[in-house]
């Protein structure tokens, strides 16, 4: 059995306001990934001009595979922004052997302390390598510049645990999966204490901004221990990864996955108007009209769900066994608004 990486378990998260120009000073020969809106917001704070700059266009495995093979190298990989800058620095970092510098421009996603990379491959999400930051610097100036629903999306993977760990167990009864009740209990720990922060989050607040990034790191630590993810990610992500397959679009992680989770804990009949309230209470955007999805495309994506998660062979949920018909899509999309 491979070794756990222990730094992988306790990410050198950084937290503060405005120490993003101080950690610099060490990055000595630095290349920035980073993308146009985030570069933006940090210009400033950057005391020494990176001597590269790659902006992140895609995360398509072959195009970025071409991409950092041109980079040079040089003494520090900054990933700066949003999930696809800090994906693309972890793979030059996996790439070269060296643990990159990671900065969240906002709290909206987990690939800060995340050590697997997040690439595309026939607009599908795979999860490849293994890279650890050498620091995680969390400015809350940089983060709190981001519009506030993209940090306010951060609650989507942690929300997810409500139904991954009702699949983890349906799948376990059914002798499809090995349930670990320690396991499951930490992160569901965390869906406790979103709900209690539910009113800091909408706010964005610094408080907000650091407990999403530790329950990150907590739930990453108990899915590696796991050697999976089963304890966050279940039927809310495949209608997830499905949207974006069939519509061939990209949307903001986390609101995608709100949205799968009210729709999957209504399909498993798993207290619902608490997944209803922490929504509410955030503030965060789910409603396929913000996200731009049509009710023809949110029920496609229901109705061939179960056909996608046996294509891909994903973990046994509650998609293999409780089909989504006409009365189920009533019932499963009662009040969104499109």
């Amino acid at each position: 059995m491979k070794t756990i990486d222990p730094r992988a378990l306790n990410p050198n998260l950084k937290f503060g306001r405005g120490i993003l120009p101080e950690a610099g000073r060490d990055w000595g020969d630095y290349l920035l990934v980073t993308q146009p809106e985030a570069l933006s917001s940090a210009e400033k704070m950057l005391l020494k001009q990176p001597s590269a700059t790659h902006f992140v266009t895609t995360m398509e495995r072959a195009a970025i595979e071409e991409q950092s093979s041109a980079l040079a190298r040089t003494e520090t990989i900054v990933g700066l922004g949003g999930g696809a800058a800090l994906d693309f620095a972890k793979f030059v970092g996996w790439k070269q052997g060296t643990d990159p510098v990671l900065v969240p421009g906002a709290a909206s996603v987990d690939a800060g302390v995340c050590n697997s990379i997040a690439v595309r491959e026939d607009n599908k999400v795979r999860y490849i390598g293994f890279a650890v930051a050498k620091e995680i610097i969390c400015d809350f100036d940089l983060m709190q510049a981001a519009p506030k629903n993209i940090n306010r999306a951060g609650i989507g993977d942690i929300l997810s645990i409500h139904t991954a760990l009702w699949d983890w167990k349906l799948a376990a009864t059914r002798g499809k999966a090995e349930y670990n009740q320690e396991h499951a209990k930490a992160t569901a720990a965390l869906v406790d204490q979103l709900e209690a922060r539910a009113g800091e989050i909408y706010k964005v607040s610094d408080q907000a901004l650091e407990w999403l990034m530790r329950a990150y790191a907590t739930e990453n630590a108990v899915c590696i221990k796991n050697r999976g993810s089963r304890p966050e990610e279940g039927s809310e992500h495949f209608f997830a990864y499905n949207v974006e397959s069939l519509t061939k679009r990209s949307f903001i992680h986390g609101e995608l996955v709100c949205l799968g989770v009210l729709l999957l804990s209504r399909l498993q009949e798993n207290e619902v108007e608490r997944v209803e309230r922490i929504l509410s209470q955030t503030g965060v955007r789910f409603q396929p009209a913000q996200l731009k999805l049509s009710k023809a495309e949110v029920e496609k994506a229901l109705t061939t769900l179960k056909v996608y998660a046996e294509n891909e062979h994903l973990v046994y949920s509650v998609v293999n066994e409780r089909p989504v018909e006409r009365k189920t899509l009533k019932i499963m999309c009662k009040d969104l608004k499109f």
